[in-house]
């Protein structure tokens, strides 16, 4: 013992010299408390479907209440508009079921939006603090979009067993992504009928383009890129064959404005989780982004095979008439 504490008063000795040669100088640092930051996450979205117009405000450590927030003024403007304000509403009208009981914040929501705003529109966000303070956001809604194949008419189609379809939309000029999301169902009854047999009766799939001129995703083979781990195996090589007769899908695409990828967007080696890039500015963080969506339903089957006739194929004429590619190996 006595030989270490002789090692280390040598150590202090040699480090005190090479501080004093260096002529470097301890201060002592006093490390301030974080500070609660607010956090805004607003929305619009147009297209398909209702329109969704939301603003939810939470805190960036969770060491204040949602409450503290319940009294900012939230108003949009639209370019030669008057002010659109946003109003408290239940937790439901910003967030998805699974996050209800995760994050304690506040949602501001219009049940008047439908109509209201529409691509191409450039809109501005203001939230006003109770101290006073100012957040603000602008975003400028991406062009529409609308399929190209399967034909602009049709919103639901069936896609013979063993296919796939070439899903294809146009260009949305100066879009900076484009997500594809489907939610099939009816997957229990439908692979059972080929000896599988799972738990689960319907998945969620996304998939993702990266650029305004990547308009083309196959369905279902190129749906999953994220869920590629936690999908179940048999319902992930059931999907590379096609969409299995009787199970039904909605497919989802949407373009995306800068603010919206730069708010979820990933760097490619990064430990610490999805690099988010603001677009508030002022005393706080978050995101005001827009989407264009299109929506497809897709049945799983020949065509004239469903009830009534009624549903026509996804695939063009000529595809539909050739033969089926091969999906198995005969002895």
């Amino acid at each position: 013992m006595g030989s270490l504490r002789s090692g280390g008063t040598v150590f202090s000795a040699l480090l005190g010299s090479t501080l004093a040669l260096a002529g470097c100088e301890l201060d002592e640092v006093t490390l301030a408390e974080p500070r609660d930051t607010p956090v805004v996450e607003a929305y619009i979205v147009v297209g398909d479907g209702t329109d969704q117009v939301s603003a939810f405000l939470h805190w960036t450590l969770g060491t204040r209440p949602g409450r503290d927030l319940r009294d900012v003024t939230v108003t949009l403007q639209k370019e030669g508009s008057g002010e659109f304000g946003l109003f408290p509403r239940p937790l439901e009208d910003c967030l998805s079921d699974e996050l209800l009981e995760e994050v304690d914040g506040v949602c501001f929501a219009s049940s008047d939006a439908e109509g209201y705003f529409h691509p191409g529109d450039r809109v501005e966000l203001e939230v006003l603090l109770p101290e006073g303070e100012q957040l603000r956001s602008a975003t400028e809604i991406p062009q529409d979009i609308g399929f190209l194949n399967p034909h602009p008419n049709i919103t639901r189609c069936a896609l013979p067993p063993g296919r796939h379809l070439d899903l294809v939309w146009n260009r949305s000029p100066g879009v900076w992504a484009y997500s594809a999301e489907t939610e099939i169902n009816k997957l229990r009854e439908a692979l059972v009928q080929d000896g599988i047999e799972i738990e689960v009766d319907s998945v969620a799939l996304s998939g993702l383009a990266v650029s305004d001129a990547d308009t083309t995703i196959v369905f279902p083979q190129e749906f999953g890129v994220f869920e590629r781990f936690d999908l179940d195996q048999e319902i992930a090589l059931a999907l590379q064959a096609g969409l299995p007769v009787g199970a039904e899908a909605k497919i989802t695409v949407g373009a995306l404005d800068q603010n919206y990828v730069n708010w979820i967007r990933g760097g490619n080696f990064n430990p610490s989780g999805p690099v988010r890039v603001s677009s508030i500015q002022g005393p706080g963080i978050g995101v005001f982004g827009s989407v264009v969506r299109r929506t497809l339903s897709v049945v799983g089957g020949d065509p004239v095979l469903l009830p009534g006739h009624l549903v026509p194929s996804c695939l063009p004429p000529a595809a539909s008439n050739a033969a089926r590619p091969i999906t198995g190996t005969g002895s």
